[in-house]
């Protein structure tokens, strides 16, 4: 088979859907992660749409089934602590009630490691150089020996290294929306268990919950403020994070205290990536390293998911024509990363401080429980159209 060994930038969810179909289909996937291992931590994430039909493909469905988050209940509350709305986890997370999954980052990553089977890793390294040649694609590692491979698949996230190398620096496609997002481990002592609390607040909104096989919670944070914040330093981050927050009442204090020496802090500001072409010669992105999404959207892994199966099945049925399946990948899929994309428009509009949000937070202060319900329903609504806007070919 032509274009038979190819190297995939980033274990992640992305990079390993790619694997296993490519693997299944008769090529011989390598992938290359700059971390010293598979990532097991991170957050929770939902899948939805056609994303779960890729996974029942894949036969990992009821193995997920499994090990999904047993968050039944969430609870949202004022600044002060007191419950203004109750519902289920699943309109919560707007997710359809017993058909959308939601599970831990890390764990699906360990399922689908799993299930991919015996591949080449390169772990704690990174592509520093990609060219094209007659023979192929030559790589450059930061450690391991230049290699050649048929293809190149850069499937390495929004801040994508393979994108930079070959189509450019990230400013040229990365479209800002102007919110900061922080995940971050702190002690249980809030006793969640199946319950989750949300907490919305003009330009600022908080959710903190608890995955059954962890001893601490997580706290999710997201804000929007009008001075761009660009340090790339965790403590300036915390700090940037504590000034937003100050005077938060309930528990923000002591959770923000636990933020300092949490083993797992992350931090980035929300991107999306619109590019004119996710292909160049033998080279293609997959995933947010293509289309990102954001976390405003709920929709980044199970479109990542969609994609790389459809990547993976396009370059199967082309026999060898990478530019043929290239083409193909994009035709289908761009249409429903755009409609994914959009979803995180309005999340993006109530976050902003426009005279919008402005006015809704305070409708909001005199309905509160409704107001979120009503917001939660018509996610729902968006987010199941758009989770469901493509047909999935057998290849």
């Amino acid at each position: 088979m032509k274009n038979k060994n190819v190297l995939i930038s980033g274990a992640g969810i992305a990079g390993l859907t790619l694997a296993y179909w490519l693997k299944k289909y008769g090529f011989c996937p390598t992938i290359v992660e700059k971390h010293p291992s598979l990532r097991t931590g991170g957050y929770k994430i939902d899948l939805r749409g056609v994303a779960l039909d890729v996974l029942k493909r894949m036969g990992i469905y009821s193995a997920i089934m499994e090990s999904r988050t047993a968050i039944t209940q969430a609870i949202c509350i004022d600044p002060a602590g007191n419950q203004i709305a109750q519902m289920g986890a699943d309109l919560c997370g707007t997710r359809l009630e017993g058909v959308d999954l939601e599970i831990m980052r890390g764990t699906l990553c360990v399922i689908m490691q799993e299930a991919v089977g015996d591949i080449e890793y390169l772990f704690g390294d990174v592509i520093t150089h990609i060219s094209e040649n007659p023979s192929g694609v030559h790589v450059e590692f930061e450690k391991n020996n230049p290699r050649t491979f048929d293809l190149v698949i850069g499937a390495d996230g929004l801040h994508s290294s393979v994108r930079r190398l070959v189509f450019g620096e990230e400013s040229l496609f990365s479209q800002d929306l102007g919110v900061y997002v922080s995940v971050f481990s702190f002690s249980n002592f809030l006793q969640l268990t199946d319950c989750e609390i949300e907490h919305h607040a003009f330009r600022k909104f908080v959710n903190l919950y608890r995955d059954r096989k962890d001893i601490q919670a997580k706290a999710a944070l997201a804000f929007s403020v009008d001075k761009p914040f660009h340090s790339c330093d965790p403590k300036d981050q915390q700090k940037f994070i504590e000034e937003v927050f100050a005077g938060s009442g309930w528990e923000m204090p002591r959770i923000l205290a636990e933020m300092k020496d949490s083993p797992d802090f992350y931090f980035d500001s929300m991107a999306q990536i619109h590019m004119p072409h996710w292909s160049k010669g033998r080279v293609s992105l997959v995933g947010d390293a293509a289309y990102s999404a954001t976390p405003l959207s709920g929709q980044g892994t199970s479109i990542a998911i969609a994609g790389a199966y459809v990547l993976a099945g396009e370059l199967a049925y082309a026999q060898g024509d990478c530019q043929r399946a290239f083409f193909r990948y994009e035709e289908l899929v761009r249409p429903f990363a755009k409609q994914n994309q959009a979803l995180a428009n309005m999340s993006a509009k109530i976050m902003s401080g426009s005279s919008y949000s402005v006015w809704l937070h305070r409708i909001g202060a005199l309905l509160p429980g409704s107001v979120v319900r009503y917001f939660k329903n018509k996610a729902l609504k968006e987010t199941t159209n758009a989770a469901n806007a493509l047909t999935l070919k057998e290849y």
